[in-house]
Protein backbone atom coordinates (compact mmCIF):
# COMPACT_ATOMS: atom_id res chain seq x y z
CA UNK A 1 0.00 0.00 0.00
CA UNK A 2 2.86 2.36 0.92
CA UNK A 3 4.52 1.53 -2.39
CA UNK A 4 1.37 2.45 -4.33
CA UNK A 5 1.02 5.76 -2.49
CA UNK A 6 4.70 6.51 -3.12
CA UNK A 7 4.43 5.92 -6.84
CA UNK A 8 1.37 8.14 -7.11
CA UNK A 9 3.17 10.88 -5.17
CA UNK A 10 6.16 10.50 -7.49
CA UNK A 11 3.88 10.83 -10.51
CA UNK A 12 2.36 14.01 -9.10
CA UNK A 13 5.80 15.43 -8.35
CA UNK A 14 7.05 14.77 -11.86
CA UNK A 15 3.96 16.45 -13.26
CA UNK A 16 4.95 19.63 -11.42
CA UNK A 17 8.29 20.14 -13.03
CA UNK A 18 10.78 17.28 -12.74
CA UNK A 19 12.77 17.10 -15.99
CA UNK A 20 14.43 14.04 -17.51
CA UNK A 21 17.82 14.29 -19.21
CA UNK A 22 17.84 12.97 -22.78
CA UNK A 23 20.53 12.79 -25.42
CA UNK A 24 20.89 15.94 -27.50
CA UNK A 25 18.46 15.95 -30.43
CA UNK A 26 19.68 16.34 -33.99
CA UNK A 27 19.56 19.87 -35.33
CA UNK A 28 16.78 20.96 -37.68
CA UNK A 29 15.63 24.20 -39.25
CA UNK A 30 14.14 26.05 -36.30
CA UNK A 31 14.23 29.38 -34.51
CA UNK A 32 13.65 30.47 -30.92
CA UNK A 33 12.46 33.86 -29.70
CA UNK A 34 11.92 34.99 -26.12
CA UNK A 35 8.79 37.07 -25.69
CA UNK A 36 8.50 39.61 -22.90
CA UNK A 37 4.94 40.90 -23.15
CA UNK A 38 4.54 44.57 -22.32
CA UNK A 39 1.78 47.07 -22.92
CA UNK A 40 2.52 47.94 -26.49
CA UNK A 41 0.63 48.50 -29.69
CA UNK A 42 1.84 45.19 -31.16
CA UNK A 43 0.16 43.24 -28.35
CA UNK A 44 -3.29 44.61 -29.05
CA UNK A 45 -5.82 42.13 -30.37
CA UNK A 46 -6.41 42.36 -34.09
CA UNK A 47 -9.65 44.00 -35.08
CA UNK A 48 -12.29 41.44 -35.98
CA UNK A 49 -12.95 41.14 -39.70
CA UNK A 50 -16.16 39.16 -39.22
CA UNK A 51 -18.90 38.68 -36.69
CA UNK A 52 -18.83 35.16 -35.24
CA UNK A 53 -21.67 32.68 -34.96
CA UNK A 54 -21.43 29.71 -32.60
CA UNK A 55 -23.25 26.41 -32.81
CA UNK A 56 -23.08 22.90 -31.35
CA UNK A 57 -21.76 20.26 -33.72
CA UNK A 58 -21.69 16.58 -32.79
CA UNK A 59 -19.60 14.05 -34.69
CA UNK A 60 -20.48 10.36 -34.32
CA UNK A 61 -18.34 7.43 -35.37
CA UNK A 62 -17.87 3.84 -34.14
CA UNK A 63 -19.90 4.35 -30.98
CA UNK A 64 -18.12 7.58 -30.04
CA UNK A 65 -20.14 10.80 -29.79
CA UNK A 66 -17.89 13.85 -30.00
CA UNK A 67 -19.42 17.05 -28.67
CA UNK A 68 -18.01 20.41 -29.67
CA UNK A 69 -18.73 23.98 -30.67
CA UNK A 70 -18.30 25.30 -34.17
CA UNK A 71 -17.29 28.93 -34.63
CA UNK A 72 -18.05 30.45 -38.03
CA UNK A 73 -17.29 33.81 -39.65
CA UNK A 74 -20.59 35.37 -40.68
CA UNK A 75 -21.23 36.50 -44.24
CA UNK A 76 -18.07 34.92 -45.63
CA UNK A 77 -18.94 32.84 -48.68
CA UNK A 78 -17.02 29.98 -50.26
CA UNK A 79 -14.66 27.39 -48.85
CA UNK A 80 -12.59 28.60 -45.93
CA UNK A 81 -9.46 27.64 -44.05
CA UNK A 82 -10.16 25.81 -40.79
CA UNK A 83 -8.54 25.07 -37.44
CA UNK A 84 -9.34 22.14 -35.12
CA UNK A 85 -8.59 22.86 -31.46
CA UNK A 86 -7.64 20.15 -28.92
CA UNK A 87 -7.72 20.83 -25.16
CA UNK A 88 -5.44 19.43 -22.47
CA UNK A 89 -5.95 16.68 -19.89
CA UNK A 90 -9.01 17.36 -17.68
CA UNK A 91 -9.94 20.40 -19.76
CA UNK A 92 -12.83 20.82 -22.21
CA UNK A 93 -13.73 22.77 -25.33
CA UNK A 94 -14.30 25.94 -23.29
CA UNK A 95 -10.59 26.18 -22.52
CA UNK A 96 -9.91 27.05 -26.15
CA UNK A 97 -13.13 28.92 -26.93
CA UNK A 98 -11.39 32.32 -26.95
CA UNK A 99 -8.83 31.05 -29.45
CA UNK A 100 -11.61 29.60 -31.62
CA UNK A 101 -13.62 32.84 -31.54
CA UNK A 102 -10.56 34.87 -32.46
CA UNK A 103 -9.83 32.55 -35.39
CA UNK A 104 -13.41 32.77 -36.65
CA UNK A 105 -13.31 36.56 -36.41
CA UNK A 106 -10.35 36.46 -38.79
CA UNK A 107 -12.18 34.29 -41.33
CA UNK A 108 -11.44 30.72 -40.25
CA UNK A 109 -13.84 27.91 -39.47
CA UNK A 110 -12.86 26.81 -35.95
CA UNK A 111 -13.99 23.74 -34.03
CA UNK A 112 -13.24 23.03 -30.37
CA UNK A 113 -14.49 19.78 -28.83
CA UNK A 114 -14.41 17.62 -25.69
CA UNK A 115 -12.18 14.54 -25.68
CA UNK A 116 -14.29 11.59 -24.44
CA UNK A 117 -12.74 10.30 -21.23
CA UNK A 118 -10.20 13.13 -21.14
CA UNK A 119 -12.42 16.11 -20.42
CA UNK A 120 -13.63 17.38 -17.07
CA UNK A 121 -17.35 18.19 -17.27
CA UNK A 122 -17.18 17.23 -20.94
CA UNK A 123 -20.16 16.09 -23.00
CA UNK A 124 -18.50 13.66 -25.42
CA UNK A 125 -19.11 9.94 -24.81
CA UNK A 126 -17.84 6.58 -26.01
CA UNK A 127 -14.53 6.34 -24.12
CA UNK A 128 -14.56 5.72 -20.37
CA UNK A 129 -12.30 7.97 -18.33
CA UNK A 130 -10.32 4.95 -17.07
CA UNK A 131 -9.74 3.83 -20.68
CA UNK A 132 -8.56 7.18 -22.03
CA UNK A 133 -5.00 7.66 -23.25
CA UNK A 134 -3.12 9.86 -25.69
CA UNK A 135 -3.73 7.12 -28.24
CA UNK A 136 -7.53 7.12 -27.85
CA UNK A 137 -7.39 10.90 -28.09
CA UNK A 138 -5.34 10.66 -31.26
CA UNK A 139 -8.11 8.50 -32.77
CA UNK A 140 -10.74 11.02 -31.65
CA UNK A 141 -8.79 13.88 -33.18
CA UNK A 142 -8.44 11.95 -36.43
CA UNK A 143 -12.23 11.54 -36.55
CA UNK A 144 -12.72 15.26 -36.00
CA UNK A 145 -10.07 16.23 -38.55
CA UNK A 146 -11.71 14.05 -41.20
CA UNK A 147 -15.16 15.47 -40.44
CA UNK A 148 -13.94 19.07 -40.65
CA UNK A 149 -12.08 18.41 -43.90
CA UNK A 150 -15.28 16.97 -45.36
CA UNK A 151 -17.42 20.01 -44.56
CA UNK A 152 -18.72 21.80 -47.68
CA UNK A 153 -17.65 25.19 -46.31
CA UNK A 154 -14.04 24.11 -45.67
CA UNK A 155 -11.06 23.89 -48.01
CA UNK A 156 -9.96 20.35 -47.16
CA UNK A 157 -6.32 21.17 -47.97
CA UNK A 158 -6.24 24.14 -45.60
CA UNK A 159 -6.99 22.61 -42.19
CA UNK A 160 -4.60 23.22 -39.28
CA UNK A 161 -4.42 21.73 -35.80
CA UNK A 162 -4.07 23.72 -32.58
CA UNK A 163 -3.48 21.87 -29.32
CA UNK A 164 -2.71 22.88 -25.75
CA UNK A 165 -0.81 20.78 -23.20
CA UNK A 166 -1.76 17.11 -23.71
CA UNK A 167 -3.90 18.17 -26.67
CA UNK A 168 -0.75 19.66 -28.20
CA UNK A 169 1.11 16.37 -27.91
CA UNK A 170 -1.86 14.53 -29.43
CA UNK A 171 -2.12 17.04 -32.29
CA UNK A 172 1.58 16.59 -33.05
CA UNK A 173 1.19 12.79 -33.00
CA UNK A 174 -1.62 12.97 -35.54
CA UNK A 175 0.20 15.47 -37.76
CA UNK A 176 3.20 13.12 -37.86
CA UNK A 177 0.99 10.25 -39.02
CA UNK A 178 -1.25 12.23 -41.39
CA UNK A 179 0.97 15.04 -42.71
CA UNK A 180 -0.97 15.52 -45.96
CA UNK A 181 -4.18 16.20 -44.03
CA UNK A 182 -2.63 18.86 -41.76
CA UNK A 183 -1.73 22.23 -43.27
CA UNK A 184 0.12 23.49 -40.20
CA UNK A 185 0.50 22.84 -36.49
CA UNK A 186 0.13 25.20 -33.52
CA UNK A 187 1.25 23.98 -30.09
CA UNK A 188 0.62 25.75 -26.78
CA UNK A 189 2.86 24.43 -23.97
CA UNK A 190 2.66 20.90 -25.50
CA UNK A 191 3.01 17.94 -23.11
CA UNK A 192 5.92 16.17 -24.78
CA UNK A 193 6.94 15.18 -21.26
CA UNK A 194 4.24 12.50 -20.85
CA UNK A 195 6.32 9.40 -21.58
CA UNK A 196 9.29 10.60 -19.51
CA UNK A 197 7.02 11.31 -16.56
CA UNK A 198 5.29 7.93 -16.77
CA UNK A 199 8.60 6.08 -16.96
CA UNK A 200 9.95 8.04 -14.00
CA UNK A 201 6.90 7.30 -11.87
CA UNK A 202 6.61 3.58 -12.66
CA UNK A 203 9.19 1.04 -13.81
CA UNK A 204 6.68 -0.86 -15.92
CA UNK A 205 2.99 -1.07 -16.76
CA UNK A 206 2.61 -3.83 -14.17
CA UNK A 207 3.43 -1.40 -11.37
CA UNK A 208 0.68 1.04 -12.33
CA UNK A 209 -2.33 0.83 -9.97
CA UNK A 210 -5.84 0.39 -11.37
CA UNK A 211 -6.52 4.09 -10.90
CA UNK A 212 -4.28 7.11 -10.44
CA UNK A 213 -5.68 10.39 -9.14
CA UNK A 214 -3.87 13.38 -10.58
CA UNK A 215 -5.00 16.74 -9.25
CA UNK A 216 -8.54 15.49 -8.84
CA UNK A 217 -8.75 13.77 -12.23
CA UNK A 218 -8.74 9.95 -12.32
CA UNK A 219 -6.87 8.09 -15.05
CA UNK A 220 -6.54 4.33 -15.40
CA UNK A 221 -3.91 1.76 -16.31
CA UNK A 222 -4.85 2.15 -19.97
CA UNK A 223 -3.35 5.64 -19.91
CA UNK A 224 0.08 4.19 -19.15
CA UNK A 225 -0.08 0.86 -21.01
CA UNK A 226 1.81 1.92 -24.17
CA UNK A 227 3.95 4.67 -22.69
CA UNK A 228 6.82 2.46 -21.54
CA UNK A 229 7.84 1.51 -25.08
CA UNK A 230 6.96 4.79 -26.74
CA UNK A 231 9.17 7.83 -27.30
CA UNK A 232 6.63 10.64 -27.59
CA UNK A 233 9.13 13.39 -28.33
CA UNK A 234 10.72 11.37 -31.11
CA UNK A 235 7.48 10.15 -32.71
CA UNK A 236 5.48 13.37 -32.45
CA UNK A 237 8.10 15.60 -34.08
CA UNK A 238 8.20 13.84 -37.45
CA UNK A 239 5.78 16.31 -39.06
CA UNK A 240 7.62 18.34 -41.71
CA UNK A 241 5.06 21.10 -42.22
CA UNK A 242 5.07 24.54 -40.55
CA UNK A 243 4.97 24.43 -36.73
CA UNK A 244 4.42 27.24 -34.23
CA UNK A 245 5.22 26.50 -30.56
CA UNK A 246 4.55 28.76 -27.58
CA UNK A 247 5.63 27.97 -24.03
CA UNK A 248 6.03 29.84 -20.74
CA UNK A 249 9.48 29.83 -19.14
CA UNK A 250 7.94 29.45 -15.65
CA UNK A 251 5.71 26.48 -16.54
CA UNK A 252 5.81 24.09 -13.55
CA UNK A 253 3.57 21.46 -15.16
CA UNK A 254 5.55 21.00 -18.39
CA UNK A 255 9.03 22.55 -18.36
CA UNK A 256 9.84 24.65 -21.42
CA UNK A 257 12.88 22.43 -22.03
CA UNK A 258 10.56 19.96 -23.77
CA UNK A 259 9.42 22.55 -26.29
CA UNK A 260 13.03 23.62 -26.82
CA UNK A 261 13.93 20.01 -27.64
CA UNK A 262 10.89 19.59 -29.87
CA UNK A 263 11.71 22.80 -31.73
CA UNK A 264 15.11 21.37 -32.61
CA UNK A 265 13.56 18.14 -33.86
CA UNK A 266 10.79 19.59 -36.05
CA UNK A 267 11.99 20.35 -39.57
CA UNK A 268 10.25 23.73 -39.90
CA UNK A 269 9.30 25.25 -36.57
CA UNK A 270 9.42 28.45 -34.59
CA UNK A 271 9.35 28.57 -30.80
CA UNK A 272 8.28 31.59 -28.77
CA UNK A 273 9.18 31.47 -25.08
CA UNK A 274 6.95 33.67 -22.91
CA UNK A 275 9.20 35.01 -20.18
CA UNK A 276 8.04 34.38 -16.58
CA UNK A 277 4.73 32.85 -17.74
CA UNK A 278 3.34 29.57 -16.39
CA UNK A 279 1.08 26.87 -17.78
CA UNK A 280 -1.78 28.51 -19.71
CA UNK A 281 -1.87 32.01 -21.18
CA UNK A 282 -4.22 34.62 -19.75
CA UNK A 283 -4.90 38.29 -20.40
CA UNK A 284 -2.16 40.09 -22.33
CA UNK A 285 -0.31 36.80 -22.87
CA UNK A 286 -3.32 35.27 -24.56
CA UNK A 287 -3.69 38.40 -26.69
CA UNK A 288 -0.06 38.05 -27.73
CA UNK A 289 -0.66 34.40 -28.57
CA UNK A 290 -3.62 35.41 -30.75
CA UNK A 291 -1.39 37.73 -32.79
CA UNK A 292 1.36 35.14 -33.20
CA UNK A 293 -1.21 32.57 -34.35
CA UNK A 294 -2.86 34.99 -36.78
CA UNK A 295 0.48 35.98 -38.30
CA UNK A 296 1.60 32.36 -38.53
CA UNK A 297 -1.56 31.16 -40.24
CA UNK A 298 -1.47 34.00 -42.76
CA UNK A 299 2.04 33.00 -43.76
CA UNK A 300 1.72 29.23 -43.16
CA UNK A 301 5.45 28.96 -43.16
CA UNK A 302 8.33 29.32 -40.73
Amino acid sequence: MKKRILTIILMALTLTGCTIQNSAPKKAKSTVKTVKVVKHRQNKKKQAKYQVSEQVWRIQQDGVDLYGHLYLPQNLAGKKKAVVLAHGLAGNYRDLANYAKNLASQGYVAYAFDFPGGAKNGQSTGVAQENMSIFTEEQNLQTVLTAVRNRPDVDRNQVSLLGESQGGAVAAMLAAKSPKAVKSLILLYPAFSITDYAQAAFKSAKQVPDKVNLFGFTIGQAYFAKLFKYDLLQQATKYHGPVLIMHGTSDLIIPDTYSIKANKKFKHSKLYLFKNVGHDFKGKYQTRAFKLIDDFLQKDKV
